[in-house]
């Protein structure tokens, strides 16, 4: 009897070893985004943000310099990411509401839910879907953290009384204060307090938890860690806008001859009563911009911390790593601060994966796409595209290991109902009320200087047309 007990905890013993090598053999995943984080940050050559962390991880893995989104706004964003669908964000139709988060995430079934019935132990917490993870989507986790908790986010009056420098628009700084939160006030407010005191540094806390006690050790794991920052209003701790002298923050060029009535504008978007950079003057704008700056550099640390917590933990190299914004940010780049527009500025993303064993720099000027990333998994994991699951995108394996390939550098694009496309040299729009927008983005980068009207052009405008009457948007087909 005593033997036979011996015999069975043995077995039981080498069972749950060879789980857990098998666990270690198969490569972890670290899915870090952020929100409204452009890329003209430290990784990508601009010189101004400090984002030490996110540059020394592009050091050791692939960086694409021209990864866009489908729709430059947080929701379709999130959604065409998670779900490998391109969607215009086209709520409402003839007065019904056709679109909300939810059924754009269960028109098939996510990453993370497709890798954990592939065995993967699965946690998130932050912003990765729209706010919180949506109910359709929670079976998806083990763990389905929150992105917030509480009555307040990033305010309130525990936070409120720690402020040491606030500025920006009156009206939307007397709104934060009032709410105790304000998704899209234009401020900034530097903060007497620890990192974790907001939701960034909670969000990094609860990651490591992950990552050093709460995980199943015998399974493989995908962590997915949301940061709220840069995201408007830009609220960080005090030591981080110490890191910038007082005078930090270069406003976007302008041309001389540029015409700054902005309801000129195709895109107009959110803010644009207000006149030019929202009204805000260019000391003002200087100041937010430096905002915006240190509110990236505290997201970034907090980047660091999960980082560390791999590399306490051995994990760092058996663990494929995704850094990804989820589109573009203006940041008075033709008098606008925001998103939803069809501007390259507010279209391109930051990308960066680094995969197992391999600490090799490379960067990658294909065109690439939010969508790519669900068969990019797939294709480093080899788990098989489920038969129910239709991608939009393509993997970007072949570009990760430096291999030749015929890659069509398009990606196509919406943004406020106009529809267009971005290649390795143009972008251009075909706008809703009728006219195009054509743009040479390696003679004219910051897009001034519309070619549409250039009959030189009229054959390459009828190719894009016809582009984009070949593309599939919001259904899997």
């Amino acid at each position: 009897m005593q033997k036979n007990l011996i015999y069975k905890l043995f077995f039981v013993f080498v069972f749950i070893v060879l789980n857990i090598c098998n666990a270690q053999e198969k490569p972890n995943v670290l899915f870090i985004a952020f929100d409204d984080l452009r890329p003209l940050i430290g990784a990508y050559g601009e010189p101004e943000p400090l984002t030490p962390n996110i540059d020394a991880l592009a050091n050791e893995a692939t960086r694409f310099n021209k990864a866009y989104v489908n729709y430059p706004l947080c929701l379709p964003s999130r959604a065409a990411m998670l779900t490998g669908i391109r969607f215009d964000n086209q709520t409402w139709v003839d007065g019904k509401k056709v679109w909300t988060f939810p059924k754009m995430i269960q028109t098939q079934d996510t990453w993370p839910r497709v890798l954990r019935e592939n065995g993967y132990w699965t946690a998130t917490s932050g912003k990765l879907y729209h706010g919180n993870v949506p109910g359709v989507d929670k079976t998806a986790w083990d763990i389905p953290g929150k992105y917030w908790k509480g009555k307040y986010h990033d305010g309130g009056p525990e936070i409120e009384k720690r402020i040491v420098d606030i500025g920006g628009r009156q009206d939307q700084i007397d709104a934060y204060l009032k709410k105790g939160a304000g998704p899209a006030a234009l401020m900034y407010a530097s903060v007497d307090g620890p990192d974790d005191l907001l939701n960034d540094g909670k969000t990094a806390n609860a990651v490591i938890d992950f990552i050093k006690n709460k995980r199943d050790k015998s399974k493989p794991f995908m962590i997915s860690c949301g940061f709220a920052r840069p995201h408007m209003p830009w609220v960080a701790p005090k030591k981080y806008f110490d890191m910038y002298p007082e005078d930090a923050g270069k406003l976007a060029y302008v041309p001389g001859n540029a015409d700054k009535d902005i309801t000129k504008d195709p895109f107009k978007g959110r803010g644009t009563s207000f006149g030019w950079n929202e009204g805000v003057s260019d000391q003002t704008a200087q100041k937010l911009i430096r905002g915006y700056m240190a509110s990236t550099t505290y997201a970034d640390a907090q980047m660091g911390k999960v980082i560390q917590a791999l590399k306490e933990e051995g994990l760092y190299d058996n663990t494929i790593i995704i850094v990804w914004g989820d589109h573009g940010y203006h940041l008075t780049d033709h008098g606008k601060w925001r998103k939803n527009t069809g501007y390259n500025i507010s279209l391109r993303s930051p990308l960066i994966i680094k995969t197992p064993h391999n600490n090799k720099a490379q960067v990658v000027e294909n065109v690439v796409k939010n969508i790519d990333i669900y068969p990019t998994l797939l294709a480093l994991l080899n788990i098989d595209q489920p038969d129910n699951v239709t991608l939009h995108g393509k993997s970007l394996v072949p570009l990760l290991n430096n291999e030749k390939v015929d890659w069509e550098d398009v990606v196509y694009t919406c943004a406020a109902g106009n529809f267009g496309l971005v290649t390795d040299q143009y972008r251009f729009t075909k706008l809703k009320e009728g006219g195009y927008l054509l743009y040479d983005l390696k003679k004219d980068p910051h897009e001034w200087y519309n070619l549409a009207a250039n009959k030189k052009y009229k054959k390459l405008i009828k190719t894009f047309e016809a582009k984009l009457q070949t593309v599939v948007w919001n259904k899997p087909s």
